[in-house]
């Protein structure tokens, strides 16, 4: 068989497996096996046209005619090699790529997996993120229960202290009288002296200022009165002439007051206010606990030794309701002119009292917080920082104007506005 013979049986052969099925490319790397094969079919009859078998019929003839066309077929075999060396390497790139497409199809498949994952990693974290949020707001709402449970049992704690306190205040007072019952101990009397309220009553009247005045500077406190819960009654302890008492009547506000000075008693009785003549602080053991809206006295504590002050706090904190208000109003002795000179205008002033000192003191015995609010500024000249230093050579002497000026020239007064514990479940 010729070379001739051979290719066109090897076209013939290739031709039948394509029409015969042969041929399956399901997938890249077979087509390549295919080709790769097929290449190695074809490379041995590279040569074909280049030279003549041995035994071929006719050789000299188709020698000579060979001969003739050696020219045009000369570069035959070297063209069929590098013809299929070029297919050879053409199909180990195909197959490079075919391997790397068949690595990115399986890196896609392991991403499409792991984002699935994700996801569903993703769905469970917002779903336990939910679970955790609404956690988080029960705990929250549970330490708050729990704050105010706590709170009302410190204040609790701290009535208990307070009735304790005025047990034992009692009893020791009641040993010492040998047989004096609760109503004939008026602490407050002995503080602010009997026989006298005539003149007490006219002492006040030339220095406290007109009722209008006084009504002006007791005004701020009604905003705290009406902002306070509660449907019980005022108790202004130490009422003098019923300034407040009036206010409070005017705003519609349940209360009245207890003052132990006889004229006083009678001059609000006649005015149309409800005052009862007797020892605030043994009225304040025998009212119902919690009852109070709020307890009010305006320049009383002055009067009081610290014995009677702490048992009027005692008796305050019993008495009122949760969230109920103690308000004390005393002369602000910061101020020097006060401290050192006016506040002994009345004879029966026991003690100057500082207010870190009132405040320390209703905190300490049970309040839940206590404000200080200072009050009622004198118009009078002050400093500037030109009057001290004209040339500014004074280091810092801004603030020492403005420490001079507080002590001469400060507020005449002070409140402390002290807030009894709420009930936990408000």
């Amino acid at each position: 068989m010729t070379d001739t013979d051979q290719v066109l049986m090897f076209l013939q052969q290739a031709k039948e497996r394509v029409e015969g099925g042969g041929i399956d490319p399901s997938s890249g790397a077979e087509a390549v096996r295919y080709t790769r094969d097929r290449l190695e079919e074809a490379l041995p009859f590279a040569h074909a046209g280049a030279d003549l078998p041995a035994d071929a019929r006719l050789r000299p003839v188709k020698q000579v005619v060979l001969g003739v066309s050696r020219p045009v077929t000369s570069n035959q075999a070297p063209f069929n090699r590098a013809v299929l060396q070029a297919l050879d390497g053409a199909a180990a790139a195909v197959e490079s790529m075919v391997q790397n497409v068949e690595l990115h199809e399986q890196h896609v498949n392991r991403v499409q997996a792991s984002v699935a994952t994700t996801e569903l990693t993703l769905d469970g974290l917002v779903e336990d993120g939910r679970v955790a949020r609404d956690q988080l707001a029960e705990l929250t709402e549970a330490v708050s229960a729990l704050r105010a449970e706590v709170a009302e049992a410190r204040s609790d704690l701290a009535v208990i202290a307070a009735k304790q306190d005025l047990v034992f205040r009692t009893a020791r007072e009641g040993l010492a009288a040998q047989g004096l019952d609760t109503g004939q101990l008026t602490e407050l009397s002995r503080e602010l002296g009997t026989g006298f309220e005539q003149l007490y009553e006219e002492l006040e009247d030339h220095f406290r200022g007109t009722r209008e005045e006084v009504q002006a500077k007791l005004a701020p406190y009604l905003e705290d009165v009406l902002d306070s819960t509660g449907d019980g009654p005022v108790i202004d302890v130490g009422c003098g002439r019923g300034e407040w008492l009036a206010m409070l009547a005017d705003a519609g506000v349940a209360s009245y007051g207890v003052d132990i000075n006889t004229v006083v008693v009678d001059r609000c009785v006649a005015q149309g206010l409800d005052v009862r003549e007797g020892d605030a602080l043994v009225h304040l053991r025998e009212i119902p606990e919690g009852s109070a809206r709020a307890i009010t006295s305006f320049h009383v504590a002055e009067h009081l030794s610290l014995d009677t002050l702490v048992g009027l706090v005692d008796a305050a904190l019993v008495a009122l309701q949760p969230g109920g208000l103690l308000v004390f109003e005393t002369p602000n002795p910061t101020n020097v002119n006060v401290g050192a000179a006016s506040f002994y205008l009345d004879p029966t002033h026991l003690k100057p009292l500082h207010p870190q000192f009132l405040q320390f003191l209703v905190t300490q015995r049970g309040f839940a917080s206590a404000e200080v609010r200072y009050l009622n500024t004198e118009d009078v000249p002050t400093l500037t920082v030109d009057d001290l230093a004209p040339n500014g050579e004074l280091a810092r002497s801004q603030e020492l104007v403005d420490r001079i000026n507080w002590a001469l020239a400060g507020p005449l007064d002070y409140g402390i506005v002290a807030v009894k514990a709420p009930a936990a479940d408000a």
